[in-house]
């Protein structure tokens, strides 16, 4: 256990601000670097911060292409957090090996996940954690699946999903509450799901149903996409039987129209295009025009996230199955802060704390499943009003699952 923790935040944006919050709001961080591309982002975020909670936030500019320059900034701390595009996951990761501190990020989408997993001899000979997808989702997601795992003797799925919806009031014309350069890729990507034991890649909009989340978001069309938790989950517990796993989210219906519009007209493409002679990513120029939108000094925030970990398997022959429900909200100590943001943001702040306390002890790289002891963890978020509830199924009088589901369906006797 340490007494105090010094740690360095790459990224100052939508989840950077959030991450550096809850860090400068624990008195047991003593130091805090938040270092972005932009210095004047980073700087906002650092006198945000030190007005709330004393001076101990500093800002610095850093490329994290460069990576002398990245080591040099980084040497000193106990940990990285990693609030960069998932791009540059690898590149971080590297810089933590030659510094020799640890590492946590919000998620590598699947696709950066994997590679980041076979640095784990890396890290374990260094005597260094990594911790890929400690977020909301990923991150609340997997470490729900966690609890419920620890709960049976053997697990057959586990099924991640995400409901949203906003009623809060401003003169913006349009928001989001994480990269937009994630969630373009995640409308372009074709979904990769764990399937009968295998990763699959679906059609886009695969598996799209009604999923009925909690108030007060209510019923809302699902569907998969690709995600960050199938980069780990699967291989963390294919050893206690699991045989599917996937991740579904969902949009309010307006929200979801302008998202597909905007990957119709090509903001999601991967490829540079050419603009007046100059060479561009589509979804760079849209990020620069959200960013260049005025604040709204009257804003009113209140927005709210879902997740619903959904897992199956048996305990003492019996087959349970258990959700796992967290509804993120704004919260009173953050008010400048959209609720979905104190959980992804803030999520690896929490993971910090349970390093400090000594409770997060495994080497190597990992997803934050096989490092996080899931009580401490949900007791860290109920101090930032994030509450995690868990319901119980089984069946009375019978063990026929199949037959009790077929009577949901209106044409029951249908394949």
């Amino acid at each position: 256990m340490k007494e105090t923790m010094k740690v360095a935040v790459l990224g100052a944006g939508l989840q950077g601000i959030a991450t550096c919050l809850d860090l400068a709001w624990n008195k047991n961080m003593s130091e805090i670097l938040i270092a972005d591309y932009e210095l004047s982002r980073a700087e906002h975020v650092a006198d945000l911060c030190n007005k709330k909670y004393g001076n101990k936030v500093t800002a610095k500019h850093i490329d994290v292409t460069d990576f002398d320059a990245l080591v040099a900034l980084i040497t000193g701390y106990d940990l990285v957090i990693n609030v960069t595009n998932y791009y540059y996951n690898i590149r971080v990761m590297k810089a933590c090996l030659k510094a020799k501190i640890n590492y946590m990020d919000l998620g590598g989408l699947y696709v950066e996940s994997i590679k980041q997993l076979e640095m784990n001899r890396e890290f374990e000979d260094a005597g260094l954690l990594a911790i890929t997808g400690i977020g909301g989702c990923s991150g609340v997601t997997n470490i729900s699946a966690a609890w419920a795992v620890e709960q049976l003797d053997e697990v057959e799925e586990i099924h991640f999903y995400c409901g949203c919806d906003d009623w809060s009031t401003s003169t913006k014309a349009f928001e989001v509450s994480y990269a937009i350069e994630t969630i373009m890729d995640e409308f372009r990507m074709n979904p990769i799901q764990f399937i009968d034991g295998a990763f699959r890649e679906l059609e886009p909009h695969a598996n799209e149903k009604m999923v009925y989340y909690p108030d007060p978001v209510g019923p809302q069309l699902s569907h998969n996409i690709t995600h960050s938790e199938l980069g780990t989950v699967p291989f963390s517990f294919r050893d206690r039987g699991l045989k599917q796993c996937t991740y579904s989210i969902g949009f309010p219906k307006e929200m979801a129209d302008r998202l597909e519009f905007l990957h119709l007209l090509g903001f999601s493409g991967r490829d540079e295009i050419e603009v007046d002679g100059a060479r561009v990513k589509p979804v760079r120029v849209l990020k620069k025009l959200m960013d260049g939108m005025p604040d709204d000094p009257n804003a009113v925030i209140n927005d709210c996230d879902i997740i619903l970990t959904v897992v199956t398997g048996y305990k003492d022959g019996e087959k349970i199955e258990y959700t796992l429900e967290s509804i993120c909200r704004p919260v009173k100590e953050w008010p400048e802060l959209m609720g979905a943001q104190v959980y992804i943001g803030g999520a690896s702040a929490w993971s910090a704390e349970l390093m400090r306390r000594g409770l997060i002890t495994r080497k190597g790289v990992c997803g934050p499943e096989l490092a996080v002891p899931p009580l401490e963890f949900f007791r860290e978020a109920a101090k930032r009003e994030i509450y995690v509830t868990a319901r119980k199924k089984f069946m009375l009088g019978s063990s026929d699952w199949e037959a009790a589901d077929r009577k949901k369906k209106i044409n029951q006797w249908e394949d």
